[in-house]
């Protein structure tokens, strides 16, 4: 198994906002690969909201990454996930799980994000930035050569994740406009984010590094 956590991100919008963009973010014109997102469960309490989604996807670019000779993942077609999500209106955080419900035979992939008022605000706007902390574990069982598969497919996630964020930024901007307010500043923080989304996977733990070959 591999684990990899991301350093810490920030949206230059508030968390409400985010959390409001996060729940309608689909469509968006980064995330054509999804076919479907359904809610299964909506649990509504004084601070609370849970939800779980059904989400269908097309068969990711991520798998096809993995030569053909070496695995089936490259005829995946469709791959349905459940996706989890917890508001605590309290704590002002949204924690998210994310996970594959099929082909489990061939691959596992779990993802957890937190979102949370930024531990940087802005002196002059102290609800304007909403932090992200994203991890993923990584399971194949193909024997020996399990690591060198998860490595390719975390390696893949990248281009996912850089994706994931610019629809995140579409989104945000569709519902609560370009920030007017140090818009400049506002552009290069956008970019930041989107540039270090790019780079995530060099922060890759490998719970098979020191197994023997």
């Amino acid at each position: 198994m591999k684990l990899w956590d991301s350093p810490r991100s920030s949206f230059p919008y508030s968390f409400d906002e985010v959390v409001s963009a996060f729940w309608d973010r689909y469509p968006n014109s980064h995330a054509k690969h999804i076919l479907s997102e359904d809610v299964l469960e909506r649990q509504i309490t004084d601070n609370t909201i849970v939800t779980k989604k059904l989400i269908i996807k097309q068969g990711s670019s991520i798998l096809k990454r993995v030569p053909r000779w070496i695995s089936r993942m490259t005829d995946i077609r469709v791959v349905p996930v459940i996706e989890e999500s917890v508001y605590d209106r309290v704590s002002k955080k949204l924690v998210t799980y994310t996970r594959n419900v099929s082909h489990l035979s061939l691959f596992e992939l779990h993802e957890r994000c937190v979102y949370k008022p930024s531990e940087e605000q802005q002196l002059n706007h102290p609800a304007l930035l909403t932090d992200v902390l994203r991890s993923v574990t990584v399971s194949i069982d193909c024997g020996r050569m399990s690591s060198v598969y998860e490595q390719v497919l975390l390696m893949g996630f990248k281009k996912s994740i850089n994706n994931t964020t610019k629809g995140m930024f579409e989104k945000l901007e569709e519902k609560f406009g370009v920030r007017h307010l140090a818009t400049e500043k506002m552009k290069l923080i956008k970019e930041k984010i989107i540039k270090s989304s790019t780079n995530l996977v060099t922060h890759v733990k490998c719970d098979e590094e020191n197994e023997a070959v």
